[in-house]
This record gives C-alpha cells, structure tokens and sequence, in this order.
C-alpha cells in the first residue's frame, strides 16, 4: 500500500487524512482496526503526522478495514480513481 499512497499530491494529503479519520472514528465495530494500527495512528495524530504519506498510509489502511467501500468512494471523490483498482487488489490479497 505504501506504493499507492506516494502517488497521492501532497496538496490532497490533509484533506485526504480527514475524510480517513471520519470513517475510522465513525466505525461501531470497536475491533475492526488492530490495537497496533491505532495505536500508530494515535502517535502519528500526536506529532500532527496524519496529513504526511506515512499517515495517509495508516489512515488508509484502517479505514479499508473498517469500511472499504466508503474508503474507495473518498478516493474517488479526490480525483484519486486509478488508485482504487490498486487499493481493491490489495483488500482482495488480504482476504
């Protein structure tokens, strides 16, 4: 994944991480996200590193196991959509 979100514009990268963060906090499944994905994203939130491809990384990544599809439309909706395909293959692989 970490190929997919470089080629994420900078200029996308807080706006992006927003709309991340409302999926992954929206979520009711309170175990859809491994302790160790957020608390990662706890610490990256803490040293204001979510808006940076590390964290567009994390975000990512918990948001697609929290609500994929929701995620996908995101992506889609910032012009992001030849990355979804990538994105797709890699939900398919971990399944």
């Amino acid at each position: 994944m970490e190929k997919i979100t470089e080629q994420i514009p900078a200029t996308l990268h807080r706006n992006l991480s927003q709309k991340l963060i409302d999926i992954v906090l929206g979520s009711q499944d309170k175990n859809a996200v491994p302790s160790e994905l957020a608390k990662k994203i706890i610490y990256l939130w803490r040293q204001d590193q979510l808006a940076t491809p590390t964290g567009i990384y994390s975000l990512s990544d918990a948001s697609i196991r929290v609500d994929a599809e929701a995620t996908f439309a995101i992506y889609e909706e910032l012009g992001l959509k030849e990355l979804i395909a990538d994105l797709k293959s890699l939900v398919s692989e971990g399944s």
